[in-house]
């Protein structure tokens, strides 16, 4: 009776062993099945779990440090992160708001030219601005040795009404010559070739192109950081897109902040970045981060005196009776609904 009964045991625990060794074949079978696909076909596995990221067009006026926002966003994979595929692109001002108003493009970092255009009657508003410095310098060829010798002199500058020479003939107008002291030609983007050419005696140029220039034997005659608190940088969008697309350019406008946030207190980083974007040595990209770096507007808005001085260009240099109301060139709407999350 013992003997029927151990023999039974036994084939019962052979019977499950059988099944455990057929379960775990198949286990691993079926492993190295998902294992071949992956070393086969690992963009398609792997493209069926990632979110498919939306296009954001965005245009700047130029290369520069004060476009760092938006290089460290797209960079570090901020813009990723909320599931945007940044499309970067330079525009001069005219055909930015253009593209913005048909939908083209959905925002501008120029906000200068764009709070003028909205103060034409142009249907665009500022909605974010990433930096309240400049970092605009006046360089002058090496016969040039102070501001006083500019006068009857060319500089180079960049279109009528545009923010490179609403700055620059502000900080003329500081330094003591006033506008028909001196002639500004548009040399567009080209500022800085300009001046190396000898074709202008000085220009407003960015502190990447000052560090070069300054290699060359030029020279800086004043810094816009120092003298001017005024809104550099930021996103402008058309009044339509905002009624359209608010949620869109809600969460592009909250990886903006994110990038101003990581700027302000990472320089290593943003160095690299800048290192990377603009072509810069280590130590062109440290000149250029220190340039400006107390003015990033970490809460997305202008500061007082920045937004002040932005009123009193905009009424003298366009001629208004009175000075321009927030409301008529900044809407923060986006920004405030972000904030009360």
């Amino acid at each position: 009776m013992f003997l029927r009964e151990y023999e039974s045991a036994n084939q019962d625990g052979r019977r499950i062993l059988t099944v455990q060794r057929i379960i775990t074949s198949k286990r691993a079978i079926a492993w190295i099945a998902f294992a071949t696909v992956i070393i086969l076909f690992p963009d398609s596995i792997f493209a069926q779990q990632k979110p498919k990221l939306r296009p954001l067009h965005i245009a700047l006026a130029n290369h520069s440090v004060s476009m760092t926002a938006i290089y460290v966003a797209k960079h570090l994979g901020i813009f990723e992160n909320y599931g945007y595929d940044a499309r970067v692109l330079v525009l001069e001002p005219r055909a930015a708001l253009a593209a913005l108003l048909t939908g083209d493009l959905h925002f501008y970092t120029a906000i200068g030219s764009t709070g003028r255009a909205a103060l034409r009657g142009v249907p665009v508003r500022v909605g974010l601005v990433a930096l309240n410095r400049s970092d605009f310098m006046l360089v002058a060829a090496k016969e040039i040795a102070n501001i006083e010798q500019l006068r009857g002199k060319v500089i180079g500058g960049y279109v009528a009404q545009g923010t490179v020479n609403v700055v620059l003939t502000e900080l003329l107008r500081r330094k003591g010559l006033r506008p028909d002291d001196y002639k500004v030609i548009n040399a567009g983007t080209a500022r800085a070739a300009a001046l190396a050419s000898g074709n202008v005696p000085a220009a407003l140029v960015n502190s990447v192109e000052t560090v070069r220039l300054v290699k060359q034997g030029f020279h800086v005659l004043a810094r816009a950081t120092d003298e001017l608190e005024i809104p550099q940088s930021g996103l402008g969008f058309s009044v339509a897109a905002l009624q359209s697309q608010r949620e869109f350019l809600r969460t592009a406008a909250q990886a903006v902040l994110e990038a101003i946030r990581v700027i302000a207190a990472q320089k290593d980083k943003t160095s690299t970045v800048l290192m990377k974007q603009l072509a810069l040595s280590q130590d062109e990209a440290s000149y250029v981060y220190d340039a400006i770096h107390k003015g990033w507007a970490l809460d997305g808005k202008p500061t007082p005196g920045a937004m002040k001085l932005e009123f009193e260009l905009d009424q003298r240099d366009m001629g208004l009776k009175e000075l321009p109301r927030a409301e008529q060139i900044y809407d923060f709407s986006l920004l405030d609904e972000l904030a009360r999350r």
